[in-house]
């Protein structure tokens, strides 16, 4: 077979193919990351590249103009190595690009406080079998011979009150040396439970502290903390992008992605050696701590993205009657999945409700309070993934719905992640049809993310553009308003070209529109039939508390305007950022929290949309500005004269 080198600019890598290689699957092999939120279908546009030189074979996509593809561009996914080549990668670096809420500092630390606060509000205590032990222990002498590790077993028992104390192997390992290094005086990090003590870790720095990592692994992005185990205390936080993106933005094209040839661990060297062994890299270096010293973690995320993080076969999930591999992992030790902190370091995964339902909404529930209430709650987590609860503590229903990508900008010719150049807030003049923005960073703007399309599509509907199909009224006069003939439909222009980073016009068109009505169709048909089963109706709602990254700048009148969200007062509405995460910090420095969540993964009631007869008739009645039964939103008669 003939082997062809591809090098890829501006990164310099490398990597020699068999001729006829896809030139994304090139880029995997070479360790080049690009972004496919499609998976590699040819149906996003993301993939761009530009061939330097080279032969190759590509196939026409109309996500191309005629002058990208006489320049060079092509779409990474639907071009074939036929020989040499030099290709230059034209995507933004999305992997550290990306926005993620820091929830740990500034007024946005009051939820991690808040968390907290709920929790002993209902008797869950604070507190973790780990602990740190400083010894001073009495030198060997002829006396008294007995060997280093009964040395310490000795003293243990003393000081913790312990019968049995175990350690694993690395620590009798490195115990002789440390014991002589430090003249006999020693600080340890043991976890005890009841009679039994088990060392961890042998502290080298006498002001080391026991550390806890706690992350939420979120289909999209990745966000992590270090935790003081005994204090609370937060060290440090981190985030990024989710390397596994590059298989596809949604976990159905990447348990298509697993199923392949070494599929599977390349999913798990992604997001643990890819992305979580980064960000670990990253906090610790900020710190100034030894990786040794976490000698804890705790993991929320969907039951895929759990499924791909311990290597484990996510491939009948996406196959009815869609059966996971577990509910509750077992504990496992941190080396078990090269993760890299302490390698005997207990690994928790919040429990899987069911499917499409994870530990992330485990997380998120425990964080936000909802399995204690009196009130009646809808928890709306607006990810790439919809995840809705709905109930109190005497009751939880959840479902999954199936969103896509379209609320993190895929699916959306001019749609990007919440990233610097992203239009995030849109205003449309009502006179002239000018949009007034505002863009990440600042800066000249490059594409527009999911809050952004909300406010977009809710001003086109209140000004008219559009109809409550999504159409637009080319009748309209207004040089915003074209037709496009390369795609085919009509489009609204929010930024001309000599405005953008790239030159090109940002718009908006019909194909955009009608992806993300079906996007916000499924979130609001989900919490219907939740309601339905629940016998409720939407003014029976005390409160909704939105989680994910959407929400950060989300404007709730928008998207009730658009029917993403029900219509009911706006003081009902609470923002609560990162959720998962604060239920995942909460499992770090509380036993009881831990046992808490499973209580509430076992207590949820999942109902599965595709095999609930109303769910259908709910959805298709959704993807409509803002419904098809407009008596659900009578906030809006004045406005749009419903």
């Amino acid at each position: 077979m003939e082997k062809c080198t591809i090098t890829f600019q501006p990164t310099g890598k490398t990597v020699e193919v068999t001729r006829g290689t896809n030139l994304m699957e090139a880029a995997r092999k070479a360790g080049v990351f690009m972004d496919a939120p499609c998976g590699g279908k040819g149906v996003c546009g993301k993939c761009k590249v530009k061939v330097k030189s080279g032969a190759h074979k590509h196939e026409y996509n109309p996500l191309l103009s005629p002058e990208e593809i006489e320049q060079g561009v092509r779409l990474a996914c639907m071009t074939w190595v036929q020989g040499d080549m030099t290709v230059e990668i034209l995507q933004i670096d999305v992997i550290n690009d990306i926005m993620v809420e820091d929830i740990t500092s500034g007024s946005k630390g009051k939820f991690i406080k808040r968390t907290v606060e709920t929790l002993t509000s209902s008797g869950v205590k604070t507190g973790t079998k780990f602990e740190a032990v400083s010894l001073k222990l009495p030198k060997p002498t002829i006396d008294d011979n007995i060997p280093d590790f009964e040395r310490v077993e000795r003293e243990l028992r003393q000081v913790l009150g312990c019968k049995n104390v175990k350690c694993f192997v690395e620590v009798l390992k490195k115990l002789p040396q440390a014991l002589r290094r430090n003249n006999f005086e020693i600080r340890l990090f043991v976890s005890k439970n009841s009679d039994d003590c088990n060392i961890v870790s042998i502290a080298e720095k006498e002001e080391a502290r026991p550390l806890g990592l706690c992350t939420d692994i979120g289909t999209t992005t990745v966000a992590a903390c270090l935790v003081d185990i005994q204090t609370g205390e937060i060290m440090a936080s981190a985030n990024s992008g989710n390397l596994q993106m590059q298989y596809g933005a949604d976990v159905i094209s990447r348990i298509i992605y697993s199923t392949k040839n070494s599929g599977l661990k390349k999913l798990q060297q992604a997001i643990v050696e890819g992305t979580l062994n980064q960000l670990i890299n990253n906090m610790t270096s900020k710190i100034g701590i030894d990786k040794n010293d976490i000698i804890f973690s705790v993991f929320a995320g969907n039951t895929t993205m759990t499924h791909f993080l311990l290597g484990i076969s996510a491939e009948n999930i996406r196959i009815e009657p869609y059966i996971p591999a577990f509910r509750h992992a077992p504990i496992f030790r941190a080396g078990d999945i090269l993760l890299d902190i302490n390698k005997n370091a207990p690994v928790f995964t919040l429990p899987n409700v069911a499917s499409y339902v994870g530990g992330d909404i485990v997380a998120g529930v425990l964080a936000s309070g909802i399995w204690n209430s009196d009130e009646t709650i809808l928890f709306m987590d607006l990810g790439t993934n919809g995840e809705i609860v709905l109930g109190n503590r005497e009751w939880m229903l959840t479902c999954a719905c199936s969103a896509g990508p379209a609320f993190e900008g895929g699916e959306i010719s001019c749609g990007m992640r919440a990233a610097i150049g992203a239009i995030d807030e849109i205003k449309i003049n009502r006179y002239d049809l000018r949009p007034e923005i505002k863009v990440i960073g600042n800066v000249k703007p490059k594409g527009i993310c999911g809050s952004g399309i909300i406010d977009a599509i809710a001003e086109m509907f209140l000004t008219g553009i559009i109809d409550m199909k999504g159409k637009l009224n080319t009748t309209i006069k207004s040089d915003r308003i074209r037709y496009n003939t390369y795609i085919g439909c009509s489009e609204y222009v929010i930024v001309f070209g000599d405005g953008t980073e790239s030159g090109r016009d940002i718009t908006i068109n019909e194909i955009d529109i009608d992806n993300f009505l079906r996007a916000k169709g499924a979130v609001y048909s989900g919490a219907r039939t939740l309601l339905n089963n629940a016998g409720m109706t939407p003014e029976d709602i005390d409160k909704v508390i939105i989680a994910g990254g959407i929400g950060q700048n989300l404007d709730i009148e928008n998207s009730i305007m658009i029917g993403l969200l029900p219509d009911i007062p706006l003081y009902k509405f609470d923002f609560v950022g990162n959720s998962s995460l604060a239920g995942a910090y909460a499992c770090v420095i509380s036993d009881e929290a831990r046992k808490k969540a499973a209580e509430i993964a076992d207590n949820m009631t999942y109902i599965e949309l595709s095999a609930d007869p109303s769910y259908i008739e709910e959805f298709i009645s959704a993807c409509f500005l803002p419904h098809t039964d407009v008596s659900l939103f009578p906030s809006l008669k004045d406005v749009m004269n419903l």
